[in-house]
C-alpha cells in the first residue's frame, strides 16, 4: 500500500481493537518513516466499500473518515503514535490496557499458548518506542495499571497530555474536499473526473 501511495502523503484512518503489539510497533515505524498522519475514525463510503462486487472495476472509492463510535484500543495505540501528526475526535474511543504476551505453556501434557504479563525488558522496549514517537514517556505505565481484560478509554485532555494525539479535531480537517481548495493544495488531494 505504501509503494503504491508513492509521494503522497493520505492520513490513515484508524479503527482497531488492538492485535500483536511487536506488529502494531512495525507499522508504527513503518507508517513514520513514510511521513503520514493517523487519526482514528471509521472510513464510511459515500457509493460502495471496495470489496463489494457490485462496485465495479476500479480501486476509487469517495467516503469520509468518521470519528463517531471510532476506536483505536490496546495494540492500535502504538500504529497511532506512528503518526507524524495524530488526531482523535471525541466521539471516538482511544484506550489502553495492561500489555501481555502469548507464551506457549503445556497444560495437562498438551502444549497451549497462554497470555502473561510482559517482562521488564519488553515493558522497557514498549516505552523506548513510545519514546522514539515521542509520545508520553508513561504510557507503558498508565497501560500497566489496567487490568487486561479491561479498556480504560482516555478523555481528550488525557490524549493530549500523553502526547499520544497531538491534535483533536474531526478527521474532515484531513479528508474533505476543502483540503483541495487551499494554495497549494493539501498533499494527500486527489483531483479525479467524474
Amino acid at each position: 500500500m505504501l509503494k503504491k501511495l508513492g509521494p503522497r502523503k493520505l492520513p490513515l484512518a484508524l479503527n482497531s481493537p488492538g492485535g500483536e503489539t511487536d506488529a502494531a510497533m512495525a507499522l508504527g515505524h513503518m507508517i513514520r518513516a513514510s511521513g503520514l498522519d493517523t487519526m482514528v475514525g471509521k472510513t464510511e463510503f459515500s457509493e460502495c466499500a471496495p470489496d463489494t462486487k457490485a462496485c465495479g472495476p476500479g480501486d476509487l472509492r469517495f467516503g469520509v473518515a468518521n470519528p463517531v463510535g471510532a476506536v483505536c484500543s490496546s495494540a492500535c495505540t502504538m500504529v497511532l503514535a506512528g503518526g507524524v501528526r495524530r488526531l482523535a475526535d471525541s466521539r471516538a474511543f482511544v484506550g489502553i490496557h495492561r500489555i501481555m504476551l502469548p507464551t506457549a505453556k503445556k497444560i495437562h501434557g498438551k502444549k497451549t499458548i497462554v497470555l502473561v504479563p510482559i517482562p521488564k525488558w519488553y515493558e522497557r522496549k514498549v516505552d523506548s518506542y513510545f519514546t522514539e514517537m515521542k509520545a508520553g514517556s508513561w504510557i507503558v505505565s498508565a497501560m500497566q495499571k489496567t487490568p487486561d481484560d479491561s479498556i480504560r478509554y482516555l478523555m481528550t485532555y488525557k490524549l493530549l497530555d500523553l502526547n499520544l494525539i497531538t491534535e483533536t479535531g474531526h478527521g474532515d480537517t484531513r479528508t474533505s474536499i476543502d483540503i483541495c481548495k487551499t494554495t497549494p493544495p493539501a498533499g494527500n488531494c486527489r483531483t479525479v473526473r467524474q
